[in-house]
Order: structure tokens, then C-alpha cells, then sequence
């Protein structure tokens, strides 16, 4: 079995799950379990790759597919109740038009908008899908601990901040200033970044993968070009507080502060 093959039907296994979720989604007249589940497909999506690198012989699994895999899947489990407001701003424009092909019954119109959806989505995961074809020697090395330490270190901050989110629910503002947020606008997001761009180098290791640096450069640009923008207008528009205390704290991150 070729890469384009094992990438092929991964793919297909994504827009599956991806299709299954929006007509569940549907069914309920609710977008909650699309937000919720949006990196459902994923995970299953490593299970299924796993499984076909065991049945085809296709290689030995290593250390670096085992622990890289292993972060991605705790990451997708926390992520079914973090990044709730980001995934919903992120994705209003996508809901409003699969509302609208659904309301005109523009059914090829449905499958063009998921498979689009699962296409950026399996481009952005490409690290992770890439170390599970031939991930490379089974030993870890420098750079491979270090995509680790990145990895662990990324979903640290992403769970410190989504803490202080909830210590700041019942509070009135519309943004928080303390804790993690007192140093970054985005120490949540910036997280995410570390997190992958961790994946991103245990995935050099594998063998083919430099495809999946694109995926990196891709995500990069949705959060930092797409979704922080989103985010700040939204927040800026209903919280003229948030124009000053965006002024003096930094988007992602500083090293020092007055």
C-alpha cells in the first residue's frame, strides 16, 4: 500500500465520520455536537491508521507513533469541553451555509461543504496521519524529546488558561486579564500552537512525512490569521475596556511584563 493510498483511505474515514456527525447534527436541529465532536473524526481516523498499518504489515510501530498518537488522543478528549466559543467563531460561517444548502435540500452542496471541512481538518492534522504510515526508527531521539517537551508543554498552558476561564465564569467581563491572560491575549491558543508544532517535529522523524509541514503552516494561519482576529473584533465590539488591555498585553506571548 502506497502513502497516497493509506492517506487516501483515512481521508474518506474522516468525511465518514465528519458526514455522520452533521446528519446526527441534523437530526436534533442542534449544531452542540458538531462543536462538541468537531475532532471526533480525527481520533478515529489515527485508530483506523493504526489498524491498517497492523493488518498490511506496512511497518513496526514505534516509540515516537506511540507517544506522538497517544498526546494527540488526550488532547481530542479534552477537547470535547475546551475551545467551545473559539470552535463556534471559527466555524459560523461554515454553519450558516451547510444551514442554508439544508434548508434549499442542496444535498451535493452538503457533501461539498463536509468534505471541504474534513479536508482542512486531515491537512491540519497531516503530522499526526504522516507518523502512522512509516514512522521511522523505533528509538526516540533529541529532537524527538523535544517535540515532546513542546507537546506536554502546550496542552500545560491549555488547561492553566481554560482554568482560569472557568474561575472567570461567573464574573461580568467579556474578557479575562489574570493569570495566564495577564502575559498573552491567547495563552490558550498559544498552547495549541506549542502542541503542534510539537507533533510537527515528532513527525519529521517518519519517513515522508515533509508533506505535513504545509498542514502545520495552514493551522498556523487559521488561529493566528483567522481566528484571533475573529475573536478580538467580537470581544472589542461589546468590551471597550478590551481596546486598552489589548494594547498593553501581547497576542500570543512576552517575556516580560511592566
Amino acid at each position: 500500500m502506497s502513502n497516497i493510498e493509506f492517506l487516501l483511505i483515512l481521508f474518506f474515514i474522516n468525511s465518514l465520520v465528519m458526514m455522520g456527525i452533521i446528519l446526527r447534527c441534523v437530526k436534533r436541529k442542534s449544531p452542540r455536537a458538531f462543536l462538541r465532536f468537531l475532532f471526533l473524526p480525527v481520533l478515529l481516523s489515527l485508530l483506523s491508521g493504526w489498524f491498517i498499518q497492523f493488518y498490511a504489515q506496512i511497518s513496526e510501530i514505534s516509540s515516537r507513533q506511540i507517544l506522538g498518537n497517544l498526546l494527540l488522543m488526550i488532547w481530542v478528549f479534552k477537547s470535547f469541553n475546551s475551545h467551545k466559543s473559539s470552535k463556534a467563531i471559527l466555524l459560523e460561517e461554515f454553519l450558516k451555509s451547510i444551514r442554508l444548502a439544508i434548508s434549499d435540500k442542496r444535498f451535493f452542496k452538503i457533501i461539498g461543504l463536509i468534505l471541504r471541512i474534513s479536508f482542512f481538518q486531515f491537512i491540519c492534522f497531516g503530522s499526526a496521519f504522516s507518523m502512522n504510515y512509516l514512522s521511522g526508527y523505533s528509538a526516540l531521539n533529541l529532537i524527538d524529546l523535544f517535540g515532546l517537551i513542546l507537546c506536554i508543554t502546550g496542552m500545560l498552558i491549555e488547561v492553566i488558561s481554560e482554568k482560569e476561564i472557568r474561575n472567570n465564569v461567573s464574573k461580568t467581563t467579556l474578557f479575562i486579564s489574570t493569570g495566564p491572560w495577564a502575559y498573552s491575549r491567547h495563552p490558550d491558543l498559544l498552547g495549541l500552537l506549542l502542541f503542534f508544532l510539537g507533533l510537527q517535529i515528532l513527525s519529521l522523524g517518519a519517513v515522508g512525512s515533509e508533506w505535513s509541514i504545509i498542514g502545520f503552516l495552514v493551522f498556523v494561519y487559521i488561529i493566528y490569521g483567522k481566528l484571533v482576529p475573529k475573536i478580538e473584533h467580537k470581544i472589542a465590539s461589546n468590551s471597550p475596556e478590551y481596546i486598552s488591555y489589548r494594547e498593553s498585553v501581547p497576542k500570543l506571548l512576552t517575556i516580560y511584563k511592566k
